[in-house]
């Protein structure tokens, strides 16, 4: 195998490693051989990441309360070598002066620290909501330079900021906070690398809590169509894996924006999985009518071939894969 952008038991600083892709990815990062040190916002969380670990010698926990606090992360960066940075807020608040503001500003933050303590490399989970809302039945190429400026416009619209304005905030904040990693990279020119990772529709294996998307199966499982539109999958161990990759495997990955989308998928495709992979089950919802197909052309080659390089896969993983996976960490 190639060598390593970083050596072995180098550390790589994970934040928000509590949630569904940050845990699958600081365990990515300890089977690829590096130590891990993550952040969660309280010792009750972290301690479930730790269990969940089966309390591995070469992880640490690092507690970091308000992420946007100038200064948060000067301790969690101490000694790090690559930071892999997923924490962001998902509380889902309809109003952009809360939730795109203190994004922008937590990115920025953990920026000025990562360059004070000397990092390498510096990896953003940014998101497909960067770059897109997913619309059905509609053909649409999406290039690597693409931004949700749609989300932007709809997230600062005057007042008043009500729930349906909530997701075009979310996804203004990951567009807003990715666009500050890249301008704080031009006008600062620190001496580590930056990437950033744009995943879609997480499936798959769930180490602490599977998240809005990670939940999915166990919705379909107990009789839900989760509320989400038709989009691009991605398993959450390629989704993790990749992330691992650009932070401190391949030294070629620099400046990129990689997208994480595996396949489109469709509810109604996972809920023919079930039945087949779990035919006794009576509960599996039913197939959700003129349910439409994403048509969308992304630039996800980059993913499949990094993990073609260092795992070997021939292709990312199929939606069905992600369900086993599921299923079995579920112990359905």
């Amino acid at each position: 195998m190639a060598n390593t952008a970083l050596p072995k038991e180098s550390l790589i600083l994970v934040t928000g490693a509590t949630g569904f892709i940050g845990a699958n990815t600081v365990f990515e990062a300890l089977e690829a051989g590096f130590r891990v040190r993550g952040t969660s916002r309280s010792k009750e969380s972290a301690a479930k990441l730790e269990a969940s670990l089966n309390n591995h010698p070469k992880f640490a926990s690092a507690i970091v309360p308000d992420v946007s606090q100038e200064g948060a992360w000067d301790e969690a960066v101490k000694g790090v070598d690559a930071i892999i940075h997923m924490a962001t807020d998902t509380s889902f608040s309809p109003d952009p002066n809360v939730v795109v503001t203190a994004t922008e500003e937590g990115v920025r933050n953990i920026l000025r620290s990562s360059k004070k303590a000397g990092v390498k490399r510096f990896v953003l989970t940014s998101s497909s909501a960067a770059v897109l809302f997913p619309v059905s039945n509609k053909d649409i190429t999406v290039e690597v330079n693409d931004w949700n400026q749609e989300a932007l416009d709809a997230a600062w619209a005057p007042p008043p900021y009500t729930e349906e304005r909530a997701f075009a905030v979310y996804a203004a904040s990951k567009a807003a906070m990715e666009k500050a990693m890249w301008k704080f990279a031009e006008d600062e020119k620190p001496h580590f690398t930056v990437n950033s990772i744009l995943p879609d529709f997480n499936v798959g294996r769930i180490l602490t809590s599977g998240g809005p998307t990670g939940s999915s199966v166990e919705m379909l499982l107990n009789g839900s169509v989760p509320p989400f539109p038709n989009q691009y999958h991605i398993d959450v161990i390629d989704d993790a894996r990749i992330h691992v990759i650009a932070a401190a495997m391949d030294p070629g990955v620099e400046n990129e924006r990689i997208f994480a989308f595996a396949r489109p998928f469709q509810f109604t495709e996972m809920i023919k999985d079930l039945h087949e992979l779990r035919p006794g089950v009576q509960t599996i919802a039913q197939p959700p009518e003129n349910e439409g197909h994403d048509l969308s052309k992304v630039p996800n080659a980059r993913g499949a071939e990094l993990l073609k390089k260092w795992y070997g896969q021939d292709e990312y993983k199929t939606m069905r894969q992600s369900i086993e996976e599921a299923l079995a960490t579920l112990k359905v």
